[in-house]
């Protein structure tokens, strides 16, 4: 099994936060497989490429050898739908790109880290297990 990193998450890794670095590696010792969905990726890639940072860019390269890239697929997005209709219903309305990589994570039957607590109550509201911190 897996567990997908959001956006955040993956910010806070490449930037060595000692608390997101933890919760990766604590839940890797509990036998989660940590794997990146395209739609993470991209927004990560998004923000690397408007600061034109070269030294970003390296350490994105370096993580993409290590984790594993899963991309965005009809069950992703069909998951992703069911979701962003539950958070409107509740009057929520988080960006797709979160809403996107939860789906995915609801798809692959992985455990998603977020440090969006509005979107992990959502998300487990249709069955996906979430980390905070």
């Amino acid at each position: 099994m897996g567990v997908t990193l959001d956006s955040g998450v993956l910010i806070d890794v490449l930037a060595g936060d000692r608390r997101a670095l933890a919760t990766v590696r604590r839940l890797e010792s509990g036998g989660l497989v940590p794997v990146l969905s395209t739609v993470a990726l991209f927004e990560v890639l998004s923000g690397v490429e408007f600061r034109r940072s070269r030294a970003e860019r390296a350490k994105v390269e370096v993580l993409l050898r290590q984790i594993p890239l899963e991309p965005f697929d009809l069950d992703s997005a069909r998951r992703a739908g069911e979701l962003r209709a539950e958070l409107q219903r509740a009057g929520r309305s988080p960006g797709a790109p979160d809403v996107m990589i939860a789906g995915h994570a609801l798809a692959g039957g992985h455990t998603l880290v977020t440090r969006d607590r509005s979107l992990a109550e959502a998300a487990a509201s249709l069955g996906l297990t979430v980390v905070t911190f």
